[in-house]
């Protein structure tokens, strides 16, 4: 079936000949796979491999940390071991990885992928869990000591305060998408008032755990046109390599309608961004308006790198 990955080309060596192999207790790796297999490989991943590591899977990477290193057909693009598998993953963590400087929602798509893997684990992987947590604590230590917390804005909270600057304060609002980001912005959405919240979802059960959450409803991808009935803004947020929204689904929306898109790649089609009547805004829009502090930024996260690369050779210290 297109998309489905085959299910024999992953398999992991025990963890005697992984620490044998890589001289180390943590490793890592990068992966680049076709947009229609992703999905299933990344499942592979998790189910093959469970206990022994987490995959980090966001619109900017996918990537693998644990105690072994999976092998593959498809070879990973870059591998890390050692002091400089955790420091990778705790500079992600910080948001020093990130197109947006120190952006606020990979700490959370972290904390995600290793609550999975606990859950996975089954508490029988406590050295790795130990070493997950290290990484944690060191990412929010970097942020907090840096001071990067203090002037960071996150993606979903300029999209919100974008959004809402340009519809009528009584116009419902959806959110495409059930994964990290979406449910960042729909809690933001949530705390700025009483309006209407339409989740969808590829996942109709994460788009429902969601909606009930901020007291909104759901649906799934094939009920978006229904769901946009009379929506006077919508915020896309989705990890699809395809258009998701297109000019069909918007019939029934308000106009004037304000779309904002932080997709990569974008989620809505070509055929919505040039309808009559809806604005548009997309990544490159908002991160200009998050960019206005960028020396400021950039200075803290070169205190924060510092922070992550010290916790780093502490950790690999016996």
């Amino acid at each position: 079936m297109p998309g489905e990955f085959p299910r024999s080309v992953t398999t992991f060596p025990d963890l005697h000949q992984a620490h044998d192999r890589c001289g180390c207790s943590l490793v890592a790796c990068e992966f680049e796979v076709e947009p229609e297999q992703r999905a299933a490989f990344v499942e592979h991943l998790w189910r093959a491999g469970a206990g022994h590591g987490l995959v980090l899977d966001t619109c900017q990477r996918m990537e693998w940390f644990g105690d072994i290193l999976p092998r593959v057909e498809h070879p990973p693009r870059t591998v890390w071991s050692g002091t400089a598998a955790f420091e990778r993953l705790a500079r992600i963590a910080a948001g020093l990885e990130s197109r947006l400087l120190g952006e606020l929602e990979v700490l959370g798509q972290v904390r995600d992928a290793y609550r999975k893997f606990a859950e996975l684990s089954g508490g029988n992987a406590r050295i790795l869990d130990r070493v997950f947590q290290d990484v944690l604590e060191l990412a929010r230590r970097a942020r907090r000591e840096s001071g990067l917390d203090q002037i960071m804005t996150s993606w979903a909270s300029a999209a919100v305060r974008e959004l809402l600057s340009r519809i009528e304060p009584d116009a419902p609002v959806a959110v495409v998408g059930s994964g990290q980001l979406a449910l960042s912005v729909a809690r933001r959405l949530a705390k700025r008032g009483r309006r209407a919240i339409r989740i969808v979802g590829r996942c109709p059960d994460n788009a429902l755990r969601l909606a009930m959450e901020v007291g909104g409803f759901a649906g799934g991808l094939d009920q978006l046109s229904e769901l946009l009935d009379n929506v006077g803004g919508i915020v896309c947020a989705t990890a699809a390599p395809h258009p998701v929204l297109y000019a069909r689904h918007l019939a029934r929306a308000r106009r004037p309608l304000t779309i904002v898109d932080l997709g990569l790649p974008p989620d809505c089609a070509e055929d919505v961004r040039t309808l009559s009547e809806v604005v548009y805004v997309d990544t490159g829009f908002i991160e200009r308006q998050m960019q206005q502090n960028w020396e400021e930024r950039r200075r803290r996260a070169a205190i924060a790198a510092q922070i992550v690369a010290e916790g780093a050779r502490r950790w690999q210290e016996p």
